[in-house]
């Protein structure tokens, strides 16, 4: 508890250094107090806290992460990866700052709003204010409560009404080896009103070379109607620590569809919330995680249906090689008087290393009756019988194992509907087979 407690004062002190040079509007101090104090209130969770009892947070807890102070220099690498997804309305962030240079934010359509939230000022516009800080769990994610406490700069999307926005909005993080010892605290907030059809793809793409916590926070509001695909995409350096939270509001007859694609970071871990609060909305959850090594990947859901004739689908798989940990926990609560739920969570893991270990829990809670929900896990290795059919009509076992782990991990994939996008994941899935070459000539 020692340690503990003295984390928590360190990052009391870097906040109160931080506010004493900050001239910001008032609104936005008041956010800033309202995190620290959610943190310092619980500070970091330990062992004996069921939702992190199987998270190791020992790398975080003995460093401390200064928060960035600039950026930092991106190398010819990062920058391609950085346009990977072709014509988009782009922001691009190097170590928590934004780099004009590299945004793209030319001739934004009608009805998209895209900016950074320091061009507001005091004049932040009311349906801003009021999602900003408004969703999210700080009292019990106390990343989410530093990300509050800490973030610098926010990213305001907004589709206005009835607009349907042809080309992708992506937000695009670097991490680069001027953030060592560093943390960055990437915040975005996502409003599509009514009758509005918006696409997102947040990327995390960093260097392998320093030691950063990064803690993004994204908040996602899908008005009556609305219809939102958002596409979360880490794969930060090798020595990262991504610690972040996504909370989604579908209201009236919305449609969110949310995909993550995780295959970075030495220590990984998502949050997703969920509230279903208008009759008819529809929310899925999806994702696909790659590990090796001694890599650590987490995805925890909180699904909430709070009103009538709601629909939700989760399908999370992972492929997990090397000495890799994985964990995934969801939990799907269906609240008293929302009836007509129909709610499906399944969670697969593919055990491709034999010291390798996935933990899997999905779980309900229904306060209501007449109500369609099921949940189920599986956790194995590759058929021996499938592998052994490969092996004797002339393919390699190297050669077979990619071909079985490509078929069950291309599932994840098709859902996909940006093309860009959904390429630019394949090639990744690739690059992590056994038998990469023949998978890609035989797919």
């Amino acid at each position: 508890m020692q340690a503990i407690a003295e984390q928590k004062s360190i990052y009391l002190q870097d906040y109160e250094a931080r506010s004493a040079q900050l001239d910001e509007p008032k609104w936005l101090a008041r956010l800033h107090r309202h995190g620290i104090e959610r943190f310092e209130a619980q500070g970091f969770p330990g062992r004996t806290v069921e939702a992190w009892r199987k998270t190791d947070l020992t790398p975080v807890l003995r460093e401390h992460f200064v928060p960035s102070g600039g950026p930092g220099q991106v190398d010819s690498g990062l920058i391609e990866k950085a346009g990977a997804l072709g014509k988009a309305h782009r922001l691009v962030f190097v170590d928590g700052w934004l780099d004009p240079g590299l945004s793209e934010l030319g001739n934004l359509p009608r009805g998209l709003t895209l900016a950074p939230l320091s061009e507001y000022g005091e004049r932040l516009p009311a349906v801003i204010q009021d999602a900003l800080g408004a969703f999210i769990d700080t009292a019990s994610h106390p990343f989410a409560a530093l990300n509050t406490a800490f973030f610098r700069d926010a990213i305001v999307v907004h589709a206005a009404r009835g607009a349907t926005i042809e080309q992708p909005v992506v937000l695009v993080h670097l991490l680069t080896p001027g953030a060592d010892r560093r943390a960055v605290y990437p915040r975005a907030v996502i409003i599509a009103e009514e009758a509005s059809q918006l696409r997102l793809v947040e990327q995390f793409i960093g260097a392998d070379e320093p030691f950063v916590l990064n803690c993004p926070v994204a908040e996602i509001v899908a008005r009556q109607g609305a219809n939102v695909d958002y596409y979360k995409v880490q794969e930060e350096g090798a020595g990262s620590a991504h610690l972040g939270a996504v909370h989604a509001e579908a209201l009236r007859d919305a449609t969110i569809h949310m995909h993550s694609f995780a295959c970075g970071a030495r220590l990984a871990r998502t949050d997703i919330y969920a509230n279903l609060i208008g009759a008819g909305a529809d929310v899925t959850l999806n994702g696909l995680y790659l590990t090796n090594e001694r890599q650590y990947c987490d995805h925890h859901t909180w699904v909430n249906h709070k009103a009538e004739h709601g629909t939700s689908r989760q399908l999370f798989k992972g492929v997990l090689q090397g000495r890799s940990e994985t964990v995934f926990d969801g939990l799907v609560k269906v609240f008293e008087g929302a009836q007509k739920i129909d709610a499906r969570q399944e969670n697969r893991n593919l055990l491709l290393g034999k010291l390798a270990l996935a933990h899997s829990n999905p779980r309900l809670e229904i306060h209501a009756d007449d109500v369609k929900c099921s949940h189920g896990s599986t956790v194995g290795q590759l058929d021996d019988e499938a592998l052994f059919y490969l092996n004797t009509r002339g393919i390699g076992f190297d050669d077979a194992q990619g071909l079985l782990t490509f078929a069950f991990a291309d599932e994840m994939l098709k859902p996909i509907r940006l093309d860009a996008l959904y390429e630019y994941e394949r090639q990744a899935l690739f690059q992590r087979l056994p038998g990469a070459e023949m998978v890609r000539e035989m797919s």
